[in-house]
């Protein structure tokens, strides 16, 4: 009798004790729920909200407002990272030096606005998207879906308060390119290479025939990439790398003497035929030609290397005409009006790393040059593991920032790309040994 209440009871506490674990398994499921449900939600606003900003010619969008909401989180999802914690450091360096020389040279409260959105934004931005890219693959998705989403968004709200003749090179043809070579990412991780290199060669044709040479060239050269990288061998092969090398000095080769041809025949039409015939004539060959400031900022550098001369400096009379004297040797297109162009508000060298370190100094550089180096050493890598799809994302992104780099002026969105590009290397991308207590 005593025997069969002790095992009455102890069944009676047994089945209360896996009713117990059933509850709390729910609750957790039921906590999990909701958790992911708020990440969706978050990392749609993240980035939906690039779509639009209070201060759009700066870069800073609603989606940089929504991470800061979230800061300590997004803080510490990036603070667990090692070479994420340089990007972070190099970033505040960069912040707290061009506060420094907007002060000094006393720069108006709008200018110095302007200068200091841009460290901000790639601080935020690489935050949030390191938030993002931790979490669970659905919200991964949703939130590349909506950032492209949000990038498209905003070019088009831009274009409609800024009209211009040419939408897609100065509008929709890094975004759109940007969008193809994602979704092209995507069908390679499942093998479909032949829709992945039909999605490639169209966009590149687009900006061909629209005459956004650059983007095709950018775009070429990560489908050759990609290609010859996707060649899987069973080891890490650096013979694979110098591959890749010669395939794209080949690219190159290729493409400027075809389009060369194209263009001074006019099957790309009279504009087109009139800048190839103009720019590939002046010394140092169709690169120099196209972009003549790389070759004259030195002449402002010089004056001050180490530090900035801030958004509008005063450049005097003996160099401005030592910097049109070095444009007049490589522009066929010169003439005088174009110191007005340079000059007349502010300074314009058509380069995000020259103007950048003229304003604020040589303490922009590292900050600017890290998340490009994160990418370029995320591509070799890629390239030696024979990964395809990685080789492509990440020769893009090399090739379209680096290509901003030196030849663009600082786009709207630079901020953004560049932090989103170095999270994208930092976690989903080959530097794993950069984790920290990472999951």
């Amino acid at each position: 009798m005593h025997d069969t209440e002790t095992s009455s009871l102890t069944s009676s506490r047994n089945g209360g004790v896996r009713v117990q674990r059933v509850l709390l398994k729910e609750s957790e499921s039921l906590r999990s729920s909701r958790k992911d449900s708020s990440s969706l939600v978050v990392a749609a606003a993240i980035g939906l909200g690039n779509a639009w900003g209070p201060y759009q010619q700066a870069g800073v969008t609603v989606g940089h407002a929504v991470v800061l909401v979230i800061a300590p989180v997004a803080l510490a999802a990036a603070w667990r990272w090692k070479m994420a914690r340089w990007n972070l450091l190099v970033l505040l360096v960069w912040l707290v030096g061009a506060t420094f020389t907007e002060v000094a040279v006393g720069d108006s409260a709008h200018d110095m606005v302007l200068v200091l959105s841009r460290p901000f934004a790639v601080l935020v931005s690489l935050c949030g998207a390191m938030w993002a890219l931790q979490c669970r693959p659905a919200v991964v998705r949703v939130y590349v879906v909506a950032f492209v989403a949000g990038l498209t968004l905003n070019v088009s709200l831009w274009l409609r308060i800024h009209p211009t003749t040419d939408a897609w090179k100065y509008g929709y043809g890094p975004v759109v390119s940007l969008a193809v070579v994602l979704a092209a990412f995507a069908l390679l991780t499942r093998r479909k290479r032949a829709i992945a290199t039909l999605l490639v060669i169209s966009v590149a044709l687009v900006s061909l025939f629209l005459g956004f040479r650059s983007e095709f060239l950018i775009v070429c050269s990560a489908g050759v990439v990609a290609m010859l990288a996707g060649r899987r061998e069973a080891r890490i092969s650096w013979k694979r790398t110098l591959l890749v090398v010669v395939g794209l000095i080949s690219l190159v080769a290729a493409v400027t003497s075809t389009y060369g041809y194209l263009a001074s025949s006019g099957k790309l039409g009279a504009e087109q035929q009139y800048r190839w015939e103009g720019q590939s004539q002046v010394e140092g060959g169709v690169l120099l030609g196209a972009r003549p400031e790389i070759a004259a900022s030195y002449v402002i550098i010089k004056e001050s290397p180490l530090m900035g001369r801030g958004l509008v400096p005063d450049v005097s009379h003996k160099t401005r005409s030592e910097f049109l004297g070095q444009l007049r040797a490589g522009d066929a297109d010169f003439n005088e009006r174009r110191e007005n162009y340079y000059f007349g508000k502010g300074l314009y060298l058509h380069s995000v790393l020259f103007q950048l370190w003229a304003e604020t100094g040589i303490i922009a550089l590292p900050g600017i040059l890290l998340p490009v180096l994160l990418v370029l050493l995320a591509l070799v890598a890629a390239v030696k593991g024979g990964s395809g799809a990685y080789a492509l994302l990440f020769a893009f992104l090399f090739a379209q920032l680096g290509w901003d780099l030196l030849f663009s002026p600082w786009p709207r969105l630079e901020g953004l790309y560049l932090g989103t590009a170095a999270a994208a290397v930092l976690y989903r991308g080959t530097w794993m040994w950069s984790r920290v207590n990472a999951p």
